[in-house]
């Protein structure tokens, strides 16, 4: 595997973990409050208190869960080693002076000196690029870009 394709994911994994343990961690401050929290005489500001702090938990929840899929699908992506002959799944891209990673939806990471866009094959430019190749053209958003890099 290309070395900068390697360090992208090994960032990106990173940046993934890191976000998973702060949520966590939010998480476990969201239930020791649920729990610590006394009922005041003013019983609809206690109740609507709590509901909030319930909500808040679900929320997290649901970005802990979608974090582990994050994660899972990009271990799994990086166990492609070969270079694709088009763009699919788990490809790097080069568009002019950026760098796209087909993989998760998760904005962009920093790289050495680069930034590197990682989304989705679903998204808008994600569904463009599937299946081209290197030297392809492209148009988004009312601009042709070159691919001038796959790895």
């Amino acid at each position: 595997m290309n070395e900068f394709k390697a360090k992208v994911y090994q960032t990106a994994i990173t940046q993934l973990k890191d976000k998973e343990a702060l949520l966590s961690t939010e998480r476990k401050n969201i239930i020791e409050s649920i729990l610590e929290d006394e009922k005041s005489s003013a019983g609809d500001k206690f109740e609507t208190g709590r509901e909030t702090m319930t909500q808040d938990l679900n929320t997290i929840e649901g970005q802990i869960k979608q974090g582990k899929n994050d994660l899972e699908e990009l271990y799994r992506l990086h166990t492609i080693k070969d270079t694709p002959a088009s763009v699919q799944e788990g490809a790097l891209v080069k568009l002019g002076a950026d760098w796209f990673l087909i993989a998760v939806s998760i904005g962009a990471v920093k790289v050495d000196d680069s930034k590197v866009f990682l989304m989705s094959k679903n998204s808008p430019l994600g569904e463009l690029l599937i299946g081209k190749k290197k030297k392809d053209q492209v148009n988004f958003r009312g601009k042709t870009h070159l691919i001038e890099e796959l790895v």
